[in-house]
């Protein structure tokens, strides 16, 4: 059996990616580390050239497009205290529960998926699962894989806060328009803790137009991570109802369709394939 020899790493900041992750303002950001250096342009990002007919001309340098992945990272949105996270990070060996190893290897799958498919006729992902289990932790990793090593427009949403920035913005004349526009419109949205809140029939109003602006579009594809699942366990389902507990914890006692309704419920299981995850909160293991 052949042994896999390991290549010296000879940059240990970024292990020779080239490129760091930092928390700024608290977003995700990603930098050039200090080691990185194109030796064919000498950091001019172009080139210059003559034909053989004696004519000069100027073409952008390879490096460029990683600088361009950098400026579209930085655009993602990702909260800064996933800056550390990635694939490598996420623990799938027991006492975890195998649905996360499953939620694992079909975020891995997803992004072959997309890829081959350069995002036409791609399926989305809704993660499904309690609080803790590493839900964001997974589409973080999708975001940074497919935007720093691929190139794919992602963006980040917390619907929650969003809804927050929204009602905000009616005091400071910005419509609902302005916020949402920059989000319908991109290759990989993420939309992280859906159905969270009440689910007035104003929250569902804008999220019935997130949904069905994306689910009209080949090349749209939207990642979705919720605490709500498709089915309820009967008995927890009937002790947290008659014990009346607080809405945090409306996951064990209502459905995802139960939350946003039939419509939306019907396009999301359309757009996205379902991955459930079980286990215990890992917040509460490393407490």
């Amino acid at each position: 059996m052949k042994q896999r020899i390991k290549q010296a790493i000879n940059c240990r900041r970024c292990r020779d990616k080239n490129y760091v992750f930092i928390n700024q303002k608290g977003k995700v950001q990603v930098e050039a580390c200090t080691c990185f250096e194109c030796k064919v342009c000498e950091g001019s990002r172009r080139i210059f050239e003559e034909t053989s007919k004696g004519i000069s001309k100027i073409r952008e340098c390879e490096c460029n497009g990683f600088i361009k992945r950098i400026s579209l990272f930085n655009q993602a949105g990702v909260p800064g205290k996933f800056v550390h996270e990635d694939f490598s990070s996420f623990s799938v060996d027991p006492p975890q529960h195998r649905t996360q190893k499953n939620a694992f290897l079909s975020s891995k799958i997803f992004i072959d998926d997309y890829v081959d498919r350069k995002g036409l006729y791609s399926q989305g992902l809704i993660y499904m699962g309690a609080p803790g289990l590493g839900k964001t932790h997974l589409v973080v990793s999708i975001i940074k894989e497919l935007v720093m090593q691929h190139g794919v427009e992602c963006k980040f949403v917390d619907f929650f806060e969003l809804l927050r920035d929204i009602r905000h913005g009616y005091g400071e004349d910005i419509s609902e328009k302005d916020f949402i526009d920059p989000y319908v419109g991109v290759q990989v949205l993420v939309i992280d803790e859906l159905a969270k809140g009440r689910n007035t029939d104003w929250e569902l109003t804008i999220l019935d137009h997130f949904i069905s602006a994306r689910y009209n579009d080949d090349d749209k594809v939207t990642l979705v991570t919720t605490n709500f699942s498709d089915k309820l366990d009967n008995s927890v389902a009937l002790n947290s109802r008659n014990n009346k507990q607080s809405i945090s914890n409306a996951y064990s006692r209502f459905t995802i369709e139960e939350k946003v309704g039939a419509r939306i419920y019907s396009r999301l299981m359309e757009m996205c394939k379902k991955v459930n995850l079980e286990g215990t909160d890992y917040r509460r293991t490393q407490s």
